[in-house]
């Protein structure tokens, strides 16, 4: 028997796939809970932040970038989150009903959540990338103001929309960080 049919060849009532079916059913629940909860977040806070940032004037276009980057970022996150509810969990629910035929294999199972980890991966570095922007932005803004000296530009003060917007690309990363850890564990506990 070769590891990527074991799957397969356990009985519909075998412990070891009653445990996969538990693992992809249940973690695969819950990243699909926190994704989409702290997705919706991100999503609003860019939807408030967006036509707010592209109103002030922008002469370096890193405002731009940061957006471009931040709604990559959740873009990726609904692919995740797809691999979340449509593969992990109806993968878990394929194997608890016992039907030997149209039990996906081993292989397939570790290519389909080593596709949600690159998801995971890709979304992650697009969201550090656009909070970067957004960091640097802001201490661009905050290193300009002289200390003690009274402000009549208002534009050289950082605004609340800037800080929105990067509030949205760390709720991204956390949520695509949450995305890779129950992505490593169950392909831990798959590929036993």
């Amino acid at each position: 028997m070769t590891r990527d049919s074991e799957l397969t060849a356990f009985s519909p009532l075998s412990p070891r796939v009653k445990q996969i079916a538990s693992n992809l059913t249940i973690l695969g629940n819950i990243g699909f809970w926190v994704q989409l909860v702290l997705g919706i977040v991100s999503l609003m806070l860019l939807f408030f932040a967006s036509p707010l940032l592209r109103s002030t004037g922008n002469q370096d276009g890193s405002k731009n970038l940061a957006l471009f980057c931040a709604t990559l970022g959740v873009l990726t996150l609904s692919v995740s989150i797809f691999f979340f509810f449509r593969r992990y969990i109806s993968i878990g629910k394929i194997l608890k009903q016992g039907n030997t035929k149209e039990r996906p294999n081993k292989k397939y199972t570790l290519r389909l959540i080593k596709l949600g980890l690159i998801s995971n991966l890709a979304g992650m570095l697009i969201s550090l990338i656009g909070a970067e922007a957004f960091a640097g932005l802001l201490y661009g803004k905050a290193s300009q103001i002289p200390a003690g000296a009274a402000v009549y530009n208002t534009s050289q003060l950082i605004e609340p929309v800037e800080i929105m917007a990067l509030i949205a690309n760390v709720h991204t990363i956390f949520s695509h960080f949450a995305g890779i850890v129950i992505g490593l564990w169950l392909l831990d506990r798959v590929s036993k």
